[in-house]
């Protein structure tokens, strides 16, 4: 079981999200809270394994928030479920110590997904985001490696294509996020990891988390 408590100032929101939460199989809503300093001492007594956290709370951010989250409970993961769709804040986050990162546009099915991926210990960070991130402020061409150049050969469509994968979503799932059909999916996962010249998905992985310098925070 996944114990989850939601930090969020809007009271109708947190309990949106805890009847739909607390429907899933697996998940358990222990706690809300709309305020930072009852976030803290929320979560300093329930520990939960993950922590739903806005970023716009009264006084103090989300961002600024999480620290004092750590030393409260050190083993909850943080997913920032925010509306902003902004690089720095995503950065500034994961630096912070999250390890994940969703826009609320894209709850429910991706909610669930992020959760357990989270409480996996692993980062989570949404396609839409993730896609935009990577391919900003390349370096130069000089300063990339063997892989980094052999990404920047692929096709937009085989970087989502490997995003997606590296995520741990199914070639149905992409096919869903993209409007695809699995075989097309397929066939750019082929050529992608061909391109790139890997053999397995680790490869893979190694590739895109540590070129967003992300799995520091495991």
């Amino acid at each position: 079981m996944i114990t989850v408590v939601l930090v969020d100032d809007h009271s109708i929101l947190t309990s949106t999200l805890k009847v739909f939460l607390d429907d899933q199989e697996g998940i358990n809503v222990v706690g809300t809270a709309n305020d930072a300093l009852a976030a803290v001492e929320l979560i300093k007594a329930k520990t939960p394994n993950v922590i739903l956290l806005d970023l716009s709370l009264p006084k103090i951010s989300g961002i600024d928030l999480i620290p004092r989250i750590k030393k409260a409970s050190p083993n909850s993961k943080i997913l920032i479920l925010t509306m902003y769709e902004d690089k720095q804040y995503m950065q500034s986050s994961l630096d912070a110590g999250a390890s994940g990162f969703l826009v609320k546009k894209a709850m429910d099915y991706d909610l669930i997904y992020a959760i357990k991926t989270v409480a996996r210990g692993e980062i989570y960070i949404h396609p839409s985001m993730l896609e935009n991130f990577i391919n900003a402020d390349k370096p130069s061409i000089h300063n990339l490696s063997r892989e980094e150049s052999l990404w920047n050969t692929l096709s937009k469509r085989e970087q989502e294509v490997m995003i997606g994968i590296a995520q741990g979503f199914t070639n149905k799932e992409i096919a869903e996020r993209h409007f695809l059909s699995e075989k097309t999916v397929a066939t750019y996962r082929s050529r992608g990891m061909e391109k790139l010249g890997f053999s397995n998905k680790s490869e893979l992985v190694d590739l895109i988390f540590f070129k967003l310098k992300i799995l520091k925070h495991k």
